[in-house]
């Protein structure tokens, strides 16, 4: 579990999409889900069923946020990677509203502003967070899908305006923007002959939402797959023309590194051992030479008076703390 920042290199930014999270919002019929179904290894989690008209589609329906929380689960599987590479949320506002829901139906009540001034919408956003970053963290590419609507605000100076934004409300919309690389609207456009095509705006202006991480992304694009990928190269090759090609690579690059998860039973088996060591050494004055240090890192992790033999499973990350300044003591000559 040790971290160590002296091993870190340089981060090279990727021309594989399945690295990246992305929002893509729009009116209904835009193309939304067929084209995310594009994406290499992609499967689709059918929150509601608008990929029945998509031939060849790998698609997951999802009717409850259990079912959504089973599907995690089995991401976390080599075979899983072997499949699939990207993952699609179709639509985010209803992958939402079953994880209320289910925080409603943990907690036995009707609605999330039963549970008190703002702890049922506490509680439903860490749920919603922590599932949907689990996705990149399990080494996928997220793809998540909304409807667009326009909305009224108010500026500072109380002033309103309108902004055509995702159907999120405003906790899940928080979660999904601060994940997402890409934020994309899909617009309908009106050729001159008549003809209609499907903009995606990659840049936000006063009128509507949207923005990308990439610098050098168009501010919009007509929507096809194709175009999505090309736009994507284009922009991280030009960072290659600015920064040399060492700062980009062909393979996936994920920032979400999965670290293991901490073994509660042999981190207590470590602290064990060390003051099983911390006795032998220190014989009849173990009592008066260490029991006071140990107490002292103890009491910096759990509070004054807290002993490690009261801790629980859901304290690993202070266990872990608490051999890690063990060990250094321990290393320091004694």
């Amino acid at each position: 579990m040790a971290l160590n920042i002296l091993n870190i290199t340089p981060h090279k930014v990727s021309r594989d999409l399945c690295g990246y999270t992305m929002l893509f919002y729009g009116a209904p019929k835009t193309g939304k889900t067929t084209i995310a179904s594009k994406f290499d290894g992609a499967l689709l989690l059918a929150f509601e069923t608008g990929y029945l008209a998509i031939p060849g589609v790998m698609a997951q329906p999802i009717t409850k946020w259990s079912e959504f929380k089973q599907v995690l689960k089995q991401l976390d599987s080599d075979e899983a990677r072997a499949i699939y590479k990207n993952i699609v949320v179709d639509t985010v506002d209803i992958a939402y509203d079953l994880c209320e829901k289910y925080i409603c139906n943990n907690n036995g009540v009707s609605s999330i502003g039963d549970l008190g001034y703002g702890k049922g919408y506490a509680l439903a956003k860490k749920e919603f967070d922590e599932a949907l970053r689990k996705i990149p963290q399990l080494g996928y590419g997220l793809i998540m899908i909304s409807h667009d609507q326009d909305k009224t605000f108010k500026d500072e100076d109380g002033n309103e305006y309108n902004q055509i934004v995702p159907t999120l409300g405003n906790q899940p919309r928080l979660v999904v923007d601060r994940m997402s690389d890409i934020i994309g609207y899909a617009r309908p456009f009106q050729e001159e002959d008549g003809t209609t095509k499907t903009l995606l705006f990659l840049r936000g202006t006063p009128r509507f939402v949207a923005g990308s991480r990439f610098a050098d992304t168009p501010d919009y694009i007509e929507f096809t797959y194709d175009n999505l990928v090309n736009c994507i190269h284009d922009a991280v090759d030009k960072l290659a023309d600015r920064y040399g090609k060492k700062a980009i690579t062909e393979e996936k690059s994920n920032a979400h590194i999965p670290q293991p998860e901490i073994d509660f039973d042999a981190e207590m088996q470590t602290f064990n051992d060390i003051i099983a060591k911390l006795q032998d050494v220190g014989g009849g004055s173990f009592g008066t030479k260490y029991a006071p240090r140990i107490q002292e890192i103890v009491a910096r992790h759990l509070g004054a008076g807290k002993t490690v033999s009261e801790m629980s499973r859901a304290q690993g990350e202070q266990l872990v703390l608490i051999n890690d300044d063990l060990k250094e003591w321990v290393g320091n000559g004694i």
